[in-house]
């Protein structure tokens, strides 16, 4: 499963193939397969942690694209039986079960690591949250999940604060103009002939924001009491905060609904990008970075069937410390912490067969080499994935080329610290000019 791409984008390899490429962590599929299938529901958060570039990432794409799916229970049982030390036959199994076995469950993704453009900002406490509701809209498209009171708060928000037609008419599915347009023809006197959030702001500039908001109250189905209370808050910090909630409130209606699937699926990735340049700051400081995040994963019912996965460097238990958090913690029981860790070499191994590195003495140095601990006994190293996956870039290009390396070129094993620049290195001389000029000038 090796390169993680939060960390480097392969050369050599294509997401896709990663994906087909995707080595070991059996016991995670078996795991998540578990929060899937078994009844009543886990009631906890499965947070996947450990040192960048050892997969996490491409572990959770592999989860989204490949295991989702929620089995009969007389197949589940065949499988839920076996032992432990049997995960990697569950973990084939889920991965290349028939779909006639199993029914897809929705599944979104949000990755706090994108890099922010527009209206999506992914860390955002505002658009963020929005985003992943156009996206799980998206995701679960079949079950028309609904969030009438958050996305009244949200218009409440965005009128108050001026935003663009344009940003309006980004930020909300279109079954949610839809739905509100109607109203918005009443109030108007005319067919909306242009899109329905510009008519919105047309509307504002005549009647006020109270107006309009009380068409999209009524028209999204949201009480008077509810109503209020939003209205009520400030708009810059009480509103802000307890978005959240009503998101989560929302999704956990449309979850015990009739129309919802038995399971629905959210991945977070890339957690720790929540803090960036604010990684050492202590106390309520610190906090706040994710305390968007942790109201929302608090105020989620798990009992209805919602999975929740996410992937971070850092333990939350013992490094983010979300029990001990001021305010909203996390309980520990509540949290089902896996530690991601480095590769054997039997996975090592079968990594390179797949990419067709299969000459015993050249494999055998390259996972040497690429083991955070190449001076211990060959049955304890440890391959780090991230390396791993560079210096199969490195044979391949070279390959590409005609040239076949030998053991002998991965005889020299610099230290740790230095081996992500020197493996680099080594790539860029096999390719393009363009990309060595790329990569220069990003650094």
């Amino acid at each position: 499963m090796p390169i993680d791409d939060e960390d480097f984008e392969s050369e050599s390899i294509s997401g896709d193939r990663q994906l087909q490429l995707f080595t070991d962590r059996h016991e995670f599929t078996r795991r998540f397969a578990f929060y899937l299938n078994e009844d009543p529901p886990r009631e906890q958060i499965l947070y996947f942690f450990g040192d960048g570039g050892n997969g996490k990432s491409l572990l959770l794409k592999h989860l989204q694209v490949n295991c989702c799916k929620r089995f009969s229970p007389q197949v589940w049982q065949q499988w839920r039986a076996l032992p432990e030390s049997k995960a990697a036959e569950v973990a084939d199994f889920v991965r290349h079960a028939e779909p006639k076995t199993y029914t897809p469950i929705p599944v979104v993704r949000h990755d706090f690591g994108l890099i922010p453009i527009k209206e999506d900002k992914p860390q955002d406490r505002f658009y963020g949250l929005l985003m992943l509701r156009r996206n799980l809209a998206e995701a679960a498209k079949r079950y028309k999940f609904k969030f009438p009171n958050y996305d009244f708060a949200c218009f409440w928000y965005l009128l108050n604060k001026g935003e663009s037609d344009a940003t309006l008419n980004q930020l909300f599915p279109d079954d949610v103009i839809q739905l509100v347009t109607p109203a918005i023809e009443t109030f108007a006197g005319f067919p909306v002939v242009a899109q329905a959030v510009a008519v919105i702001k047309g509307i504002v500039k005549l009647s006020g924001i109270k107006g309009v908001m009380k068409l999209i109250q009524q028209r999204l189905g949201v009480s008077d009491e509810t109503a209020d209370q939003i209205r009520r808050k400030d708009i810059d910090t009480e509103l802000r905060d307890c978005l959240p909630k009503l998101f989560a409130g929302d999704l956990n209606a449309a979850m015990a609904g009739k129309n919802k699937p038995e399971r629905l699926v959210m991945l977070f990735d890339t957690h720790e990008k929540m803090w960036d340049e604010k990684r050492n700051s202590q106390g309520a400081t610190f906090w706040y970075q994710d305390e968007w995040f942790r109201r929302l994963l608090r105020a989620l019912d798990y009992k209805l069937g919602i999975v929740v996965a996410v992937a971070g460097r850092d333990c939350p238990v013992t490094q983010l410390r979300w029990p001990n958090a001021s305010k909203f913690p996390i309980p520990a029981d509540y949290i089902d912490a896996q530690l991601v860790w480095h590769l054997s070499p039997d996975d090592a191994r079968d990594y390179l067969h797949k990419v067709e590195i299969d000459k015993t003495d050249l494999a055998d140095a390259v996972i040497k080499y690429a083991s955070v601990n190449p001076d211990d006994n060959w049955d304890n190293l440890q391959v780090h994935p991230f390396y791993l996956g560079l210096c199969a870039d490195v044979v391949l290009a070279e390959r590409r080329r005609a040239i076949e390396l030998l053991a002998s070129d991965f005889s020299r094993i610099p230290k740790l610290e230095n081996k992500t620049a020197e493996l680099t290195d080594r790539l860029l001389l096999y390719v393009d000019r363009e990309v060595r000029l790329a990569d220069a000038l990003q650094h």
